[in-house]
């Protein structure tokens, strides 16, 4: 840019390396900055875990015997809707949930 007010034969004088210096270190101002940027999500994502409160853990009784289900006994429509309802309530509670039985009504 420098070179562009300059007359035709000072053009010409410009070489490549000349124009490699201001390149690189253009190129390093822009590294240092993604780099500062990085540094600072970093410090935001760090303070804001701080803040996460711990969800109350939900209690299960390890007194109860659980019966295991022979997912393979049911029929068809059997297992989609009990594949169905374990979806839904886990998109509603948020968390991984468990099947513990199934009863058909």
């Amino acid at each position: 840019m420098i070179y562009a007010v300059y007359d035709a034969e000072e053009q010409a004088k410009f070489g490549f390396v000349d124009g490699l210096i201001p390149s690189l270190i253009c190129i390093l101002i822009v590294f240092c900055v993604l780099a500062l940027l990085a540094f600072i999500l970093s410090m935001l994502n760090k303070i804001k875990a701080l803040d996460v409160k711990e969800k109350p853990k939900a209690t299960t009784t390890s007194n109860v015997e659980r019966e295991h289900i022979d997912f393979e006994a049911l029929d068809d429509d059997a297992k989609a809707a009990v594949l169905a309802a374990t979806i839904d309530y886990r998109e509603e509670c948020k968390t991984d949930v468990e099947l513990i039985s199934v009863k058909e009504i």
